[in-house]
């Protein structure tokens, strides 16, 4: 189990070790200390300011970039910082789409004029400290907030922006507004600068909360946690750091709580505990890699012998690690550094010959996610992995400027065993389009979304194509007729997601050919036709007879869904696991066909009349594996959404309205 975890340790370049964090007080009352990261992240899509996806879209889980302190940065650039926000580039194999991805969600908080990014933490706890790990363009983080049961936010933190180095760092602002309830959903607010230009956004890779599962006192009533805090950190005993930046000695990061752990009886009480078995919470960050949250409850009589464990020198565990990852094959060591980003991958080439040959291995470059990239930079990073990707099999370049004829060239030179390619936001013509139909023959999944450039004669080319699980044309100009006759190539379409504003409704005629949809995709899981505007009962019947279906997202626009239209969906896909549901009435009758979907995960209900809200229980009560259940306008009362968080906490409940 100790080499296991200083295994981890070296390989993720991530040291921060934080003691067991129980503290008994007295025989029987005891609180614990609770280190926990980004569960979820939540921003309203139509958000007026958009710039704040480029914030924080990795924010969940703990921290990968592992040199804070330093600036962030790949090593096959010249100067260091990359010119555009939010460039993310790693060989991290893909994630499926969200099942929100094309949904838009109305702005909770009303008028803000800055940019602000919700997160949800994995348990509710009073907070007694936010860290957040800033790893490009630190500072401009200026408010966070707290949200009670009653959905309310109060604020825990404000601050100017800041001027600081254009170095990674972790900044954990003393908390001046004191928290008396329990809360695991925080808002960050950013400061904009819209006179820079280029545009520059604070890029966040991990939020860490700390706090206790009972309200903690000082002894001193005049006297709060945060002055506590600092008059620990002036103690001789302990390391001196920055008040706000810990970057400059993360082994010692939280020293304070830990010393405050340590002597709890003597600086702090427990406003209200719950007598209980004493229990040990391990943080977070010493788990087993990839593990996002861990509460491990340990016997107290353990407590011992793990701190005499965690006590081994650094001399011996030095030499252990050392013994240990020699004698590892080529083979475990490659699977060891597929879990690297690319900065750390690449600062192994300094260990030794034999781990700079290992980085080199076609195998770690199987996948490669390029996006939100400026032009300046693409035409270095096609270089760049061009000799390395001879076996790639995934490709995302979403946001990404490029120059056609690159792409092109790195197509023909690594573009022979793609599976997945996603396009999204990006400028390509019809010379692309064909140069993909002629070499990406075993291409699965292509995502076009918002690729606006291309026509009738681009989108003839995906003809040529006969392997197509995954298709998106989100936003694009494709005509029905077009797109059946590339459905019918591909008749393994699985998941298909299209789109037709009212000025292209001539174009995608859903309606005039739902049959011919059904027949051409007869393993069809997941149509998303959220942005078309034909929702008549047709479609609906159409859609009942695909018996595969996992997820639907029905139109938000055009006439109400018929009861009858929606009972025989309902009735019929026993495996739905998402629906959404937009503009209509949930009567009594539909809610106990929604019950009938016992895989049901995530249920999103658009501008939906409520009956009787009330009986909504029954979703919950019948729909076992239901994760996440969004009211979008739907006028829900306040209090029936918090009796429902407090009755079922393993469903998360949201609600959109406008203010």
């Amino acid at each position: 189990m100790f080499q296991h975890f200083f295994s981890f340790v070296i390989f993720s370049f991530y040291t921060d070790k934080v003691k067991p964090a129980v503290v008994s007080v007295g025989k029987e009352d005891s609180v614990d200390f609770i280190y926990q990261f980004v569960k979820k992240r939540f921003v309203a899509k139509n958000h007026r300011n958009n710039s704040i996806f480029h914030t924080a879209p990795d924010v969940i889980g703990p921290p990968k970039f592992q040199s804070y302190g330093e600036l962030f940065y790949l090593p096959f650039f010249q100067g260091g910082m990359m010119s555009t926000f939010d460039e993310h580039i790693s060989t991290s194999p893909w994630e499926n789409r969200s099942p929100e991805s094309n949904l838009d969600f109305a702005d909770r908080c009303g008028e803000i004029e800055n940019n602000y990014i919700d997160i949800e933490f994995h348990e509710a706890v009073y907070p007694i400290r936010v860290s957040i790990y800033e790893i490009l363009n630190p500072g401009r983080v200026i408010q966070i907030w707290a949200q009670d049961s009653n959905n309310q936010w109060f604020q825990l933190w404000n601050g100017s922006p800041q001027i600081v180095s254009p170095t990674s760092r972790l900044f954990s602002p003393p908390l001046s507004h004191p928290c008396k309830f329990k809360t695991k959903m925080l808002k960050l607010v950013f400061k904009n600068n819209p006179q820079t230009f280029p545009i520059t956004y604070t890029k966040l890779d991990a939020v860490m909360l700390i706090g206790t599962s009972d309200l903690i006192l000082p002894r001193n009533t005049n006297e709060s946690l945060t002055n506590l805090f600092k008059e620990i950190n002036c103690m001789d005993s302990l390391p001196f750091h920055e008040d706000d930046n810990l970057t400059a000695d993360l082994k010692n990061v939280h020293s304070d709580i830990v010393y405050l752990q340590e002597h709890f009886p003597e600086y702090c009480v427990i406003f209200k505990s719950d007598a209980g078995t004493s229990r040990e919470v391990i943080p977070d960050h010493v788990q087993s890699l990839g593990q996002k949250y861990s509460r491990c409850l340990l016997p107290k009589g353990h407590s011992n012998n793990a701190q005499k464990r965690m006590k081994l020198s650094l001399g011996e565990s030095k030499k252990l690690l050392r013994c240990s990852i020699l004698a590892l094959s080529d083979e475990i060591l490659l699977k060891i550094l597929k879990n690297l980003d690319l900065t750390t991958l690449w600062s192994m080439k300094y260990v030794d010959e034999r781990f700079n040959n290992l980085i080199q291995d076609y195998e770690l470059y199987t996948c490669l996610n390029v996006r939100n990239v400026s032009r300046t930079d693409m035409h270095d990073i096609f270089c760049f992995f061009t000799p390395r990707c001879k076996y790639l099999q995934q490709l995302d370049l979403t946001g990404s400027k490029f120059d056609v004829k690159d792409f092109i060239n790195f197509l023909d030179n690594c573009g022979r065993h793609l599976t997945h390619l996603r396009l999204t936001d990006c400028y390509v013509d019809n010379c692309a389009l064909l140069k993909i139909s002629e070499i990406c023959k075993n291409l699965k999944e292509l995502d076009l979304e918002s690729c606006s450039c291309l026509d009738d004669e681009g989108f003839s080319y995906l003809e040529k194509l006969n392997s197509l699980e995954h298709l998106n044309l989100y936003d694009t100009c494709i005509t029905s007729e077009r797109l059946y006759k590339i459905l019918q190539k591909n008749q393994w379409m699985r998941d298909l997601c299209v789109f037709a504003s009212s000025l292209r409704t001539t174009n995608l005629d859903l309606e005039a050919n739902a049959i011919k949809l059904r027949n051409l995709c007869p393993n069809l899981e997941v149509i998303d036709l959220y942005r078309t505007i034909d929702r008549t009962p047709t479609i609906i019947n159409v859609l009942a007879d695909c018996k595969n279906l996992r997820k639907v997202y029905l139109p938000k626009l055009g006439c109400s869904i018929a009861d009858d239209s929606l009972y025989k969906l309902l009735s019929s896909c026993q495996r739905l696991e998402a629906v959404c549901l937009c503009r209509i009435v949930l009567t009594d009758r539909n809610l106990e066909l929604l019950t009938r979907c016992r895989n049901l995960r995530w249920l999103y209900l658009f501008q939906v009349e409520l009956d009787t809200p009330d009986k909504y229980s029954v979703i919950f009560e019948r729909c076992p594996k239901l994760q996440e259940l969004r009211f979008i306008y739907c006028k829900i009362s306040d209090c029936l959404v918090n009796e429902w968080k407090e009755r079922y906490p393993c469903v998360s409940v949201y609600t959109f309205d406008i203010d």
